[in-house]
């Protein structure tokens, strides 16, 4: 009999399941042994890109190739392998947003707990004042970490906007003319073999500084400034502790192309005052020279035959072909002297210039200067006009005089007593109303004198009245050029420096004022917070229009011209006077003038710290008065006639507490007063 042969094992078979599927186990570690295996091979043998960066699970690039902020500047200057920075804003700026590029785009950027993508910007971060730190950390595919870290330090609201350059130095040549804070242009000449400077630079305290746009610190150098042949640019720029005032220098480095000269000579030498005996010859190197007893002071300009020799007028440096500073002249012989060293450094020439001031006069007997210690003399000083008005408010209680007899030799009175020329007078008690105050010259002959009269008129005792409220916010017009954006432009005098002034008739720099009728404009901030109690050192900006009608700035496209605009401090009464003319009435609006009120100074350089805006109304009857009698208003008659109170946009809904009071005549002018009160 046959045996049975056992039967074929089937896949599903139960039995068989628990051996099955440890066999299946042994084969998968050994498939997953042998991939690795293979990996390994292909990344030994070079393939599957670069073994340094790429790892099985991805990047190890964790870093930042750029980044930029939307405000401020980084220093040092973004570079992918240094990871601390620093940036200095504003006490204005709030915020501040990141847009970085990572090396990597499938790496993660995190700036605190927040992501932001690789060439994407950042939501807003809100700065506080003082430094704020944040933490940039890119991790890679692979899980690896860089922390790029950067401290963002926001100004407190008392910074110094203070942007003076305090001391500047050039580490070959010479700066020419001599380093002044007050001058923002220099020039220098170098030999050709010269191909690189560093400039050395303090400026006020708190700033920073930059040149050719590279950080440097406050009283450092910078790195070396290459030159090419011909004229260099190379600019020095302060920004102050504000971050937002800013002012530049520039240094014009001409590096000449050709080998050193032994030419020490002049080719031109010109004198503002008299003139050269003999006639300038290159070769002659004595002149002489008579001016007037009037000529206090003359300059020279020299121009050296090689461009690159350096020259020296009474021990400055002079740019070949500019004029020297003001060379003082005493009565008699002055000599001057003028060095011309040639570019091979041994070579020199000097020329010498006598000059001969006139003696004075022994019948002189007029002042060349005349001024108040309060107020503003009406008309402007000249010396030959003698009567001259001031009105002070009633806390000045005193008045000075600043005064210089033209002639050294002439004496000097007021009312009465003798006071040295060239100084202040002791303090002219005042009484309220009407005050003469004489001033007597005498010349050298004993006979001659020339009497001149300045009637100051102290106002009136008045008690302060305080307002039934708080001044009304209005609309500070197209023309405010207080930095805010007005008929399309961005224009700020308040940068200016002279802006700070009570005189406001005048364009900074000029000697001509906005003609028109005389008037002092006399504001009162009281704190209706605190029963009107006077507040001290606030500053308020005034502006207004001409008779014409016309705004500075906008009228000429230009802060240059910013006449009828000004800014002051108010004193411990709180009060501001301002010198200036009766505003005229153009067509559409009341007469009126502009203002904005600072908790200081220090912050009245830009609307963004203004506290309050308004304007000032004036009183009808006492307007049409004014143009009707008056030249250069004729305009002002017609459209005055053509508005009222009730008809004006700003107006219309109240004036009350924006009315002056006013006071005075054509003849020695008005002065305008009010009150304002604010809550604070």
């Amino acid at each position: 009999m046959q045996a049975t042969k056992p039967a074929t094992p089937t896949p599903d078979s139960r039995s068989l399941r628990a051996p099955d599927n440890a066999l299946l186990h042994r084969r998968r570690a050994a498939l997953s042994a042998l991939g690795t295996l293979s990996a390994l091979t292909l990344a030994a043998c070079g393939g599957g890109g670069d073994s340094s960066t790429t790892t099985a699970s991805g990047s190890s690039d964790a870093s930042i190739m750029g980044l930029s902020l939307s405000v401020g500047t980084l220093v040092p200057a973004f570079a992918p392998a240094t990871l601390a920075y620093t940036t200095s804003v504003a006490y204005a700026t709030t915020s501040i947003s990141f847009t970085p590029t990572l090396s990597d785009t499938n790496a993660t950027l995190r700036i605190g707990s927040t992501v932001v993508s690789s060439g994407q910007t950042s939501g807003a971060f809100t700065l506080t004042v003082g430094n704020n730190s944040f933490s940039l950390t890119v991790t890679a595919q692979d899980g690896s970490a860089r922390t790029y870290s950067l401290v963002v330090a926001r100004a407190s609201a008392n910074v110094s906007a203070e942007a003076q350059l305090l001391a500047l130095s050039i580490s070959t040549g010479i700066l020419a003319p001599g380093f002044s804070s007050a001058l923002t242009s220099y020039a220098v000449s170098l030999a050709s073999t010269v191909s690189a400077v560093t400039l050395s630079c303090t400026a006020s305290a708190g700033a920073t500084i930059k040149v050719n746009g590279s950080a440097i610190s406050n009283g450092g150098t910078s790195g070396a400034l290459a030159l090419n042949v011909g004229s260099n640019t190379l600019t020095v720029e302060v920004t102050a502790e504000d971050g937002v005032t800013t002012r530049s220098t520039t240094v014009t480095a001409t590096r000449v192309s050709t080998s050193v000269s032994s030419n020490a000579t002049l080719t031109a030498l010109g004198i503002s005052a008299g003139n050269l005996s003999p006639a300038f010859a290159s070769g002659t190197v004595s002149y002489t020279a008579s001016v007037p007893n009037a000529t206090a002071s003359l300059t020279l300009t020299p121009t050296a035959a090689d461009p690159v020799a350096t020259i020296m007028v009474q021990g400055v440096a002079v740019s070949s072909g500019a004029a020297s500073p003001a060379l003082a002249l005493g009565v008699g012989l002055t000599t001057l002297t003028v060095v011309v060293s040639a570019s091979d450094g041994t070579t020199t020439s000097t020329y010498t210039v006598a000059v001969t001031r006139a003696a004075e006069a022994t019948n002189v007997a007029t002042l060349s200067t005349l001024a108040t210690s309060s107020g503003t003399l009406v008309p402007t000083f000249t010396p030959e006009t003698t009567n001259y008005t001031v009105a002070v408010a009633n806390a000045v209680t005193s008045l000075a005089l600043t005064l210089s007899a033209t002639s050294s030799r002439a004496t000097v009175q007021v009312n009465g007593t003798a006071v040295t020329s060239g100084g202040t007078t002791a303090a002219q008690a005042l009484s309220v109303g009407s005050n003469t105050l004489s001033v007597v010259v005498t010349a050298q002959d004993g006979s001659t004198s020339r009497t001149y009269t300045v009637i100051a008129t102290r106002a009136s005792v008045e008690s302060v009245i305080c307002p039934a409220g708080v001044v009304p916010e209005e609309t500070a017009g197209p023309y405010p050029a207080d930095g805010s954006t007005a008929s399309n432009n961005s224009y700020n005098v308040l940068g200016l420096s002279g802006i700070v002034r009570s005189d406001i008739r005048y364009t900074l720099g000029s000697s001509t004022p906005v003609s028109g009728v005389p008037l002092t404009i006399q504001i009162t901030l009281v704190n209706l917070n605190a029963n009107c109690a006077p507040l001290s050192g606030y500053a308020i900006y005034l502006w207004h229009c001409t008779p014409s009608g016309v705004y500075s700035v906008y009228n000429e496209n230009s802060v240059a011209s910013n006449y009828l605009r000004g800014v002051q401090a108010t004193s411990s009464s709180g009060t501001v006077a301002f010198t200036t003319v009766v505003p005229g009435c153009y067509s559409g609006r009341m007469p009126h003038a502009h203002f904005e009120i600072y908790r200081s100074l220090a912050q009245a350089t830009s609307a963004s710290n203004k506290i309050r805006t308004s304007q000032l109304a004036f009183p009808t009857a006492t307007m049409q008065a004014i143009y009707a009698a008056a030249s250069g208003y004729a305009n002002s008659v017609a459209n005055l006639a053509n508005i009222s109170f009730a008809t004006d946009n700003v107006f219309s809904d109240g004036y009350a507490l924006e009315m002056v009071t006013m006071t005075g005549d054509a003849t020695a002018g008005y002065t305008a007063s009010v009150t304002v009160a604010i809550a604070v």
